[in-house]
């Protein structure tokens, strides 16, 4: 007879339920995923390039991208996280840095 826990009751875990939870990858959209920011986190960052509506510049924040309205590419600015959407996230500028 099978336990709670997925193990037999001679003490064996099911191989196959013990094997599923290992070959499964987190992804963005599972809840379990955690993104690499938060809201209210500010960066300084680098403007890399344009979104595709020309109204924000982009860059990667720990492999997030994250868009920043007001800005270019080569802008170095500090900005503020302030949403969090699936696969990205919208930082709002705070200052320009010097260069």
């Amino acid at each position: 007879m099978d336990t709670v826990d997925g193990s037999s009751s001679d003490g064996h875990k099911n191989i196959q339920e013990h094997n599923s939870h290992f070959s499964k990858k987190r992804s963005m959209y599972d809840s379990s995923f955690q993104y690499p920011v938060k809201i209210g986190d500010e960066y300084d960052v680098n403007i890399q390039d344009m979104s595709r509506n020309g109204d924000s510049g982009v860059t990667r924040i720990r492999g997030l991208i994250t868009f920043v309205r007001g800005t270019k590419p080569d802008d170095k600015v500090r900005i503020k996280i302030i949403k969090i959407g699936k696969g990205y996230a919208r930082g709002q500028l705070i200052a320009y840095l010097d260069s």
